[in-house]
């Protein structure tokens, strides 16, 4: 066996002549690997003249409510922690107890005074602030454990960290005809900060949020409908009437034949129809998808702000604002849309309803028709006395003629001739005698009935027309057909046609309950107004501050929620601040901080342990947002560790290639 020795001097074996890229490369690894320590010097010494100072401040409740300071209000708390960069590990912590927001009164503009717990409800919170030797500092408040991790909701070592925030009390009585009852309730509200000589990274989380409100633009649904459909049921009788639509349907074919009568029927039209209880169902007063629900009775709307937005609250960019314009067109465009169907929906109930309806028509008339009397001439025969002369004589002799009788009466002294009935004949009279005549009765009788449906359709359940003019001295030639179609021709002209009784409802439905929530929720003057120009939440708030209390200094600060009203006039509130420094030259995404998962969807194990916080992915921000320039170079933070990186990995491959061509393999 033969081996070649290398010896430690001289010349090496194999081809001892060295190219001209070789050289070169060798010579740019050698400026690579000096520029690489030239370049990060300047940090190191920046890093060194700082001394490893720290700064970590949290603060759950800040800003200011008509005018007062909350950094005012005794015992409300923050939490700070400092070390100079010689010192141990500083630790601050306190849980926070808001009892001093009962204490605090605020001054209305009307004068009257208000305790501020009126306007904001919270439960127990934590703050916690650590600062190292090293330079790095922690700060967190809100829902968190007893070291500082981001908790949710109520855990065993820390608080929930909920708050509810009264709105409706800053706005006052201006916008009552709006809106009333406007609160933002946050659950598990907390926000974390995490700070190293030069980057920073902040967490935040949020439960849940719900915005509520009430609106009386879109309340009363129940008595609005019952309006609504008493205009129709008030038509229904009209229609019905002697003089209505329907009656007039039947009298048209009824009046030619009763013309010689001179008189008409009486006609009746019923419908039968219990509307509202086709709608009742309808009218259940709560509505909603889940991410917007509402109450038609009360007015109340409350607002699943994260279901709403389809996304993880914890996973939103820096500075994202709730209420923007798109989510609250979002809000009440859902709202007046379902206002809008339901208003449809009781349309088609209604309509239904109509349709199956019984309807009952009767036409009646009994009516006696007297006859002209008749005239005779009648004649008889009578006995008519025969007058003439009777002849006297001497009564004294007792005889007729010598005073008879007569003379006698006269005491026989008068003599002579008188006038008498000297007998009778017989006459014939005649006379002109009326004759009553009996009263000739006319009768009509009608009755149909049957569904609205069936009378459009030409049928009925019952169905006759009985007729007899002047004792039937006067032939009729009635087909109840005819009534049948008359009758349903005007169901559905005067029902369903355009200017009907269907057309009327929706007319109702408009002016008393789609236009009101229309232009209550979305006019100008409108809850979309309050909202748009008066209310603003914003998440994952994230800051470059410049001086902190007596701290200056590069600082980066995460507020986790922040709730301006009147455009900040009426009321700025930081929800769960915090900051830290103040050597901040970046910020970087935080990637797992506490609470975070065993593994993640890709199946990489993941460091951290505990309960997962879904969704913590913060988009780096641009160096210029923290004026991320490098002390003593001038260079970006991004540019420089780029440039290092890439005169490395060159500076590597030639040294690499330089030695390989210099100690050949045996």
């Amino acid at each position: 066996m033969f081996t070649q020795h290398i010896p430690r001097t001289g010349k090496p074996v194999g081809n001892t002549t060295h190219t001209p890229v070789v050289r070169f490369g060798a010579a740019l690894g050698t400026a690579a690997l000096v520029a690489g320590f030239t370049f990060i010097t300047p940090v190191a010494a920046s890093a060194e003249e700082t001394n490893g100072a720290s700064y970590a401040y949290a603060e759950f409740l800040s800003g200011s409510i008509l005018g007062t300071d909350l950094s005012n209000i005794a015992g409300l708390g923050q939490v700070a922690a400092t070390n100079d960069g010689t010192q141990s590990l500083q630790v601050n912590r306190d849980p926070l107890v808001l009892d001093a927001l009962g204490a605090t009164v605020l001054n209305l503009p009307s004068g009257i005074q208000l305790p501020m717990v009126d306007v904001i409800d919270a439960g127990g919170i934590n703050q916690y602030a650590q600062a190292g030797k090293d330079g790095e500092s922690f700060a967190s408040t809100g829902a968190i454990h007893d070291d500082g991790g981001i908790g949710i909701g109520n855990v065993a070592a820390g608080p929930a960290g909920d708050l509810t925030l009264d709105l409706d009390t800053l706005l006052g009585n201006e916008f009552t005809a709006v809106l009333t009852d406007l609160k933002l309730d946050l659950d598990a509200v907390a926000a974390r900060a995490d700070g190293s000589m030069t980057s920073a990274s902040g967490d935040y989380t949020i439960a849940d949020a719900t915005l509520s409100f009430t609106s009386p633009a879109i309340s009363k649904l129940t008595s609005k409908v019952t309006n609504a459909l008493s205009g129709v049921n008030g038509q229904l009788v009209s229609l019905g009437g002697d003089d209505g639509a329907l009656g007039n349907s039947i009298d048209g074919i009824l009046d030619p034949t009763l013309g010689v009568l001179g008189s008409s029927a009486d006609v009746k039209v019923l419908i039968t129809a219990d509307l509202e209880n086709a709608v009742k169902n309808l009218l259940k007063g709560s509505y909603g998808d889940g991410a917007v629900t509402f109450n038609l009775e009360t007015g109340a709307v409350m607002v699943d702000l994260e279901a709403l937005l389809g996304k993880d609250l914890n996973n939103l960019a820096p500075n994202s604002e709730l209420l923007t314009d798109a989510v609250v067109n979002k809000i009440l465009n859902g709202i007046t849309t379902t206002v809008a169907t339901l208003a449809d929906d009781i349309v088609d109930r209604v309509e239904l309803a109509l349709r199956n309806a019984r309807v009952e028509a009767s036409a009646t008339l009994n009516l006696l028709t007297p006859q002209a009397p008749t005239q005779s001439n009648v004649c008889r025969q009578i006995q008519v006395p025969i007058i003439g002369d009777i002849l006297t004589g001497d009564s004294s002799g007792g005889g007729l003629l010598n005073g008879g009788l007569l003379g006698g009466l006269l005491g026989g002294v008068t003599q002579g001739v008188t006038q008498g009935i000297i007998g009778y004949t017989t006459d014939t009279v005649c006379e002109l005698v009326s004759t009553v005549l009996p009263d000739l009765r006319s009768t009509v009788d009608v009755r149909i009935v049957g569904t609205v449906n069936d009378l459009i359709n030409g049928t009925a359940v019952e169905a006759k027309a009985n007729v007899s003019l002047l004792g039937g001295t006067i032939a009729t030639d009635l087909n109840v057909k005819t009534l049948i179609g008359s009758l349903g021709k005007s169901l559905n002209s005067s029902l369903f046609a355009n200017g009907g009784v269907v057309t009327s409802l929706v007319n109702n439905l408009n002016t008393g309950l789609v236009n009101p929530a229309v232009t209550g929720l979305l006019g100008d003057t409108g809850v979309s107004t309050v909202l748009k120009d008066l209310v603003s939440i914003k998440v994952n708030v994230q800051e470059q501050l410049t001086s902190n209390g007596d701290v200056t200094g590069n600082m980066f600060s995460e507020t986790a929620v922040r709730v301006a009203v009147g455009n900040g006039r009426l009321m700025t509130l930081n929800v769960a601040t915090a900051t830290v420094g103040p050597n901040v030259l970046s910020v970087v995404d935080p990637g797992c901080t506490e609470n975070c998962g065993t593994g993640d969807p890709d199946g990489d194990p993941d460091p951290c342990v505990g309960l997962c916080l879904p969704g913590l992915d913060f988009p780096e921000l641009p160096t210029s947002a923290l004026g991320g320039q490098l002390a003593y170079t001038g260079a970006g933070v991004a540019t420089l560790i780029a440039l290092i990186v890439a005169l490395l990995a060159a500076g590597a491959y030639f040294a690499r290639e330089g030695y390989l061509r210099t100690h050949p393999k045996s």
